[in-house]
């Protein structure tokens, strides 16, 4: 009775633990590249033959499907892939259930440089943990490292429902086009402009009263007044001199038939 319970919980113990790696997966197999379909599609040669590879529990957004539109990070994660694998030395190993899928493409685990590609997509915000049949060896896994892209709003997780989180795939209407969040602005400190000197304003062609910032405050006759003050000063301003008041109408250096009105003391 004794030995009976002891083999009962060993067999329940091998049942809660995942096989070991040599039951569950086959051998991997060394492959060279070829091309990349997609985000998750890879075109590799094993031995002469050119064959289609489909990565096992990821997808990414479409680009190929010619019923659907280009959808947003689909173009991205292609060309990711493509200078991921381009340059690595790739195995591929088959989960020990169904081998290929109803296009006859074979359902891997892609590694390059012994890392596994599948993961990498994932952990590089390019692709979901979707595609799930009965091969399962990585999807824990799988599932752990896209908890860290979603956390952290990587590529596809950075448009709020984008990702299908109730099925496969992802949502995406064309009419109404999901928009990529963009870091907010940097505001730019505000430069003081430097005050400008306002000219006084005055009525042309009469005597005026305001001194113009720069010129001199005294002049030693009519010429050298006229190069700042051409139509003369009144006897309010700053360089008003009597020598210059012949006349003594108040007017200085003034234009002929001009006399003195009371307004000119704001002109």
């Amino acid at each position: 009775m004794k030995h009976l319970k002891i083999f009962t919980i060993l067999l329940l113990l091998f049942s809660i633990y995942p096989a070991s790696e040599s039951h569950a997966i086959s051998k991997k197999i060394p492959v060279k590249y070829v091309s990349v379909v997609d985000g998750d599609t890879v075109r590799v040669k094993q031995g002469n033959k050119v064959i289609t590879l489909r990565m096992l529990l990821i997808d990414t957004p479409e680009s190929k499907d010619p019923k659907k539109p280009v959808q947003p990070y689909a173009v991205e994660a292609g060309k990711y892939l493509d200078s991921y694998l381009r340059n690595a030395k790739l195995t591929m190993q088959y989960d020990n259930n169904q081998k290929k899928d109803r296009y006859g493409r074979h359902l891997v685990y892609l590694y390059a440089n012994n890392r596994l590609v599948n993961d990498e997509m994932v952990r590089s915000g390019y692709a979901r943990v979707g595609y799930i049949y009965s091969q399962k060896y990585y999807l824990n896994a799988l599932k752990k490292t896209q908890s860290i892209a979603k956390t952290k709003k990587l590529r596809i997780w950075s448009i709020p429902g984008y990702v299908n989180t109730r099925g496969e795939g992802f949502i995406y209407n064309p009419k109404k086009p999901v928009v990529k969040q963009a870091p907010k602005p940097v505001a730019k400190k505000a430069v003081a402009k430097k005050p400008t000197a306002k000219k006084p304003v005055t009525k042309a062609g009469y005597p005026t009263s305001k001194y113009r910032k720069g010129a001199p405050k005294t002049f030693k006759n009519c010429s050298a007044m006229k190069k700042y003050y051409p139509y003369g000063v009144t006897i309010h301003h700053i360089s008003y001199a009597k020598k210059h008041d012949r006349d003594k109408d108040k007017l200085a250096c003034e234009a002929t038939k001009i006399s003195y009105q009371t307004w000119m003391k704001n002109n």
